[in-house]
């Protein structure tokens, strides 16, 4: 996505240990005192946790603003880590200060937490221990955090509450905050700066494409290239110019496919690397329109307001979808598809559900943006079946 991003989120090693370890720790901490209410009137330090995935951490938007409605004499701590850090810096209602911890430096990381010297900590995590972990030991007086089936991490919070696969992670968030006594009610927008020259524009009008998923089997949410080209092929037909982005990491996948849509008369431009996060954020904003896969700049498309268009194959809409002004998601037509939950359940599951996604389905999704007036934001996005 950005110069800024090309770090994985957590490596497979990392993932094993966290579940290893992490588990009989966290029961471990079950053994720490609990509290049941405390004193709104003297907090003053509030840490709000989300340690990776950026898209996860862009769903945070509004929230920060939420929490300081309700306690207004409060500092606000983000604590993220090194791949998100960037994306939290991007929320509106901006944080007081940011902690950044890594599951790779764990004693660092505690006590990093622990000199923020907070009274409340909420944890966003939903699966890993290294977060539950770092809540228990973090000092804090009251701490906050889902209980999520299967992953053994709720032991050591004050409160928790129970985290749903039945509603988009959004309103998961909005539900923990509500344990600490904050109304969410700040529709999730976030307002792109305005830092770069206009000669570092791409050429307008554009359409950006994002075809590239990071995280965990990130390639089976990725569109076959050659449908790639013909989307190109069609919206070229438009005179709109076509931007690819993508991290540093992947700038020369991308390459690859920028020559694909050279071969065919086109003249697209590869913008994998090219922009920091908040800068992209700029380039996704003044776009005609943004086709991406479901991936973090998905999530910051949809919420700086640009016509943004997902492509959806194993990722359920309800759960994972697009929140903003203008966007559609362009659903699988394949069967047994939409199955992600937390991002890692697909053992025994079909890992071509992206070929169920038709050029044509993506092109109406793009028109019926197009002659749309902007709406308020929905609870998850219009969707529209892709026909085999």
């Amino acid at each position: 996505m950005s110069k800024a991003t090309g770090r994985p989120r957590i490596s497979r090693s990392l993932k094993i240990l966290d579940r290893l370890a992490g588990i009989p720790l966290a029961v471990a901490l079950g053994l720490l005192p609990k509290r049941r209410a405390f004193d709104r009137a003297r907090v003053r330090r509030i840490g709000l946790m989300k340690t990776a995935a950026i898209g996860d951490t862009l769903l945070l938007a509004g929230l920060l603003d939420d929490v300081r409605h309700a306690y207004p004499q409060a500092s606000l701590v983000v604590v993220a880590g090194p791949d998100n850090i960037r994306a939290a810096e991007l929320l509106p209602g901006r944080a007081d200060e940011h902690v950044v911890v890594s599951p790779s430096a764990p004693l660092a990381a505690v006590r990093a937490i622990r000199a923020a010297a907070l009274d409340v900590i909420v944890d966003f995590g939903s699966w890993p221990r290294f977060d539950a972990l770092l809540a228990a030991l973090s000092g804090a007086s009251y701490r906050v955090g889902f209980r999520t089936s299967g992953q053994f991490r709720h032991y050591g919070y004050d409160r928790t509450v129970a985290h749903s696969s039945a509603v988009h992670e959004r309103e998961n968030y909005r539900r923990l905050v509500a344990e600490i006594g904050v109304e969410p009610t700040t529709e999730p927008r976030i307002t792109a700066p305005r830092s770069l020259s206009r000669e570092r524009f791409p050429r307008r009008p554009y359409v950006v494409f994002h075809p590239w998923s990071g995280g965990f089997m990130g390639h089976v949410k990725e569109w076959p290239t050659d449908r790639w080209v013909e989307l190109a092929r069609r919206l070229h037909a438009r005179e709109w110019h076509v931007v690819v982005t993508g991290s540093t990491s992947d700038r020369p996948r991308a390459e690859l496919l920028v020559d694909r849509m050279r071969s065919t008369g086109l003249s697209p431009t590869n913008a994998a690397g090219v922009f920091s996060l908040s800068e992209v954020a700029e380039v996704l904003a003044a776009s005609e329109a943004v086709v991406s896969v479901n991936t973090g700049l998905m999530h910051l498309a949809a919420l700086v307001g640009a016509r943004t268009v997902s492509l959806e194959g194993p990722t359920p809409t309800r759960r994972w979808g697009p929140l903003g002004p203008r966007v559609r998601t362009v659903v699988t037509s394949l069967d047994g598809c939409s199955y992600i939950d937390l991002g890692f359940e697909y053992a025994g599951q079909r890992l071509d559900c992206m070929d169920g996604i038709s050029v044509d389905a993506v092109v109406d999704a793009v028109d019926d943006l197009m002659t749309t007036a902007a709406t308020t934001a929905p609870t998850s996005a219009p969707a529209i079946t892709s026909k085999a």
